[in-house]
């Protein structure tokens, strides 16, 4: 018995007009991520890119449940950080979310996986999404 051929899913990069996930990223979060001063500092800015990125993807009534667990698991990893500091990571949060819903409304994918790649003496980011029910 002959096995179907599965039909092969376009990635996003093969389908003409169709940014990939990581250039989105970059079109919504570029210039938050730039404000890093290092590869670290930049990375760290693109991890909470991607929370945001997430936390916009939930359903309006768990948005807030949802940034609240990570503001929990900020602190967890930055015991030091003060309340000044904790109110700015969160409005740096929320806008970012406002600023996914606005470009990429429609767009649910959940972010697996981001890095920053320094080739040369440039930096390119890859992402790695997935859609999850």
């Amino acid at each position: 018995m002959k096995r179907k051929k599965q039909k092969r899913q376009p990635v996003d990069s093969e389908v003409p007009g169709k940014a990939t996930m990581s250039q989105q990223v970059w079109k919504f979060a570029g210039d938050f991520i730039r404000m890093g001063n290092t590869l670290e500092d930049r990375q760290s800015l693109l991890n909470a890119a991607c929370s945001a990125w997430n936390i916009a993807c939930d359903p309006p009534e768990r948005r807030k449940a949802s940034l609240d667990r990570y503001m929990v698991e900020y602190r967890r990893y930055n015991a030091d950080a003060d309340e000044v500091e904790m109110a700015g990571v969160r409005s740096n949060v929320e806008k970012l979310i406002a600023k996914k819903l606005e470009m990429f409304p429609g767009d649910t994918r959940q972010i697996v996986r981001a890095q920053i790649v320094r080739m040369g003496d440039h930096e390119r980011i890859d992402v790695a999404s997935g859609t999850f029910s």
